[in-house]
This record gives structure tokens, sequence and C-alpha cells, in this order.
């Protein structure tokens, strides 16, 4: 998190903690008003203004209080968000794959994570631009959300790598979703300036247990992902087309 990231993230706990300090000054000074009202001899029409006052006070102090929240919740989302294709980031991913892993250990289930590195990402990028580059990414985040089960959460990495997160899956059907994935990313053509971007990637998962911790999962996943990586190369060339 970079020095403004953090400030942004300081001033926001101090921002929240100024505005509970406001909540709860306005209403402890509302109660000692109360506290000291003789209700016998103030008139009603004083203690209807009165009211009134007070009614508008609180709305206000709610109304600040719902504003610092809102702002905390989009920082929040932002700082787990990639920005290039609006899925999680990393640390968005790994938020949820703790909690994932914990509800593992605690029910004694397991899932699979599935690590996706795209192909010749560098060289789309140097012949096509940054524009091209982040068109690409984006038709990826489509294609693999929407090629995911409700329940599943879908990432980018960072660079050309994604990965998704698919609770409550065995490992036959681990590796049907992993080849169907394979198979559509590889099939995808992103049209860019009158030309065709092929779209190539390789695809590794790694099943998860209640024993498991996040960086053997990890560790796993990646290292399914570059076995296939290396297969694919060798086929490729064999066959005289090596472009990865």
């Amino acid at each position: 998190m970079s020095g403004k990231d953090k400030a942004s993230m300081s001033k926001s706990s101090d921002g929240k903690t100024t505005e509970g300090a406001t909540a709860s000054g306005t209403a402890k000074r509302l109660e000692e008003v109360l506290d000291n009202l003789d209700l016998e001899t103030i008139g009603a029409p004083m203690l209807r203004t009165l009211l009134s006052q007070t009614m508008e006070t609180l709305k206000i102090a709610r109304r600040r209080v719902d504003e610092q929240q809102n702002y905390l919740e989009l920082l929040s989302q932002l700082s787990t968000t990639d920005p290039a294709t609006g899925l999680l980031n990393m640390r968005g991913l790994h938020l949820i794959l703790r909690r994932v892993l914990a509800r593992a250990k605690r029910d004694e289930t397991g899932g699979v994570l599935i690590v996706i590195d795209l192909d010749g990402f560098k060289a789309i990028n140097d012949s096509y631009g940054h524009t091209a580059r982040d068109e690409v990414l984006a038709s990826v985040a489509r294609h693999l959300v929407g090629g995911v089960r409700e329940g599943d959460e879908v990432a980018r990495l960072g660079g050309d790598e994604f990965a998704i997160l698919m609770p409550g899956v065995s490992r036959r059907e681990a590796d049907l979703r992993a080849a169907a994935l394979s198979t559509g990313l590889n099939g995808l053509v992103v049209p860019w300036d009158g030309k065709a971007i092929q779209v190539r990637g390789s695809v590794g998962g790694a099943c998860y247990g209640p024993d498991d911790d996040m960086d053997t999962i990890y560790r796993r996943a990646d290292e399914e992902m570059y076995r296939q990586k290396n297969d694919r190369m060798s086929i490729r060339t064999a066959g005289g087309k090596h472009d990865a």
C-alpha cells in the first residue's frame, strides 16, 4: 500500500472516530438537557420547539455517521478491487480465502483454487499498446466470470495472472471445470482496430481440504499451472508454433 493510501486509510479511521465522538457527545448533551428540564413549569410551545430541535440534531448526526460509513465501505471496496477488470484483487481474494479455509476446517469440507496465466501477454502489450492490453484483460475477466457458479470468486492477481476460488467442488468436478476454462480461454478472440487478438492461457488448479493453508494451496496451483504451460510450450515447439 502506498503512503498516500495509508494516509487515506488513517484519515478515514480518524474520521470515523471523530464522527462517533460527535454523535456520542450530542447524545450526552441531550441527556443532560432532558435531566434538567422542569416539565411542570415549561410551556407546551417551548417543549415542542425543544423536541423539534432535538430531532433535527439527531437527524444531522445520523446522516453524518451514515455518510462516514458509506465512505469507509467505498475505501474497503477500492482496496480489494482490481481497477482494470472490476474483479477482486489479490488482497480481496486473500481475505475471502482465509474465511473459506477457516470454514473448510470447521466443517471438514474442501474445494479448489484455479490459477490462470495468460501466454504471450507482453507481446500483446508491445504490439497493440496499453489500451488493447486493458481490453484483453477485461474480455478475459468477462469470460471467466461467465464460466463460474454463483458463490465462486474470480480475481486478478496482477499482471497477466487470474485466479478462481471454487468452494465445495470435488476433485473430478475441478478437473472438468479447469479443462472447460482452458478450452474456452484459448478460443477467446478479442477484436481490436480491425484485427483479432488471439488469447492464450495456461490453467492449473489445486484442491484444498480442512488441513491445508493458503501458501500450500497457491504453491500447488502454481505448480500445476506451470506444468500445463510447459506441456503446451513443448507441443507448440514440436509443431513449429512456439509463440508463448
